[in-house]
């Protein structure tokens, strides 16, 4: 029966990691589509065709967010920027904080959970080992680690959630940090990778 699990666990982790490719070249296809369509002329006319579907749009873009911190399948921080353009920038963020605040708050209490079984279903076995020596290096300093992660948006942030599930920190405490400092990484990753996707359309 053992082998059995393994070899599950083998495949759902090779199916999660490859989420996020899947989710890219779909995306592209989409853009691609859209573009030769003629669709859509601007950002103003993606926006006033998102309107259409009203709370559902907001409520199925909060879901995917939820969904991204356990199992990413748009790359890092790119569905915010999806959401930026989609709901308009400061709507988007908002919608973008919601849902990776619960997703965070999901992925804390899986790890806690379920341990390293969890953080190995959804980590390759490279960055299971970075997982491995952030623990081993960072448990005592865990709460200053997740505020850098957070100020700085474009570290690990995701994976110094799983670490912080696997220390004594509190779901409290850890909800606090997740709260203050979240609205900071998302809105800053989101406002930069929109102002180089700007700057490089401008200049084609």
């Amino acid at each position: 029966m053992e082998p059995k699990t393994n070899h599950r666990a083998t495949w759902q982790q090779k199916v999660i990691q490859v989420l996020p490719v899947v989710g890219l070249a779909a995306f592209i296809l989409i853009l691609i589509y859209i573009r030769r369509s003629g669709m859509f002329s601007s950002v103003a006319d993606l926006q006033h065709f998102i309107k259409n579907f009203g709370n559902f749009a907001i409520a199925a873009f909060i879901v995917v967010q939820a969904i991204q911190p356990i199992i990413p399948f748009l790359p890092g921080g790119f569905a915010t920027i999806v959401g930026m353009l989609m709901f308009g920038n400061i709507p988007g963020i908002l919608y973008s904080y919601i849902g990776l605040v619960i997703g965070e708050a999901g992925l804390f209490l899986l790890v806690r959970r379920f341990g390293p079984k969890f953080a190995r279903l959804v980590l390759s076995e490279k960055n299971f080992q970075k997982f491995e020596t952030a623990l081993q290096d960072h448990t005592q300093d865990i709460k200053k680690l997740l505020i850098v992660c957070f100020i700085f948006p474009f570290l690990p942030d995701d994976l110094t959630c799983l670490v912080a599930g696997m220390t004594d920190l509190s779901f409290r405490e850890y909800m606090k940090i997740i709260l203050i400092f979240k609205i900071w990484s998302v809105g800053s990753y989101g406002y930069f990778c929109l102002f180089v996707l700007n700057k490089t359309f401008a200049g084609l």
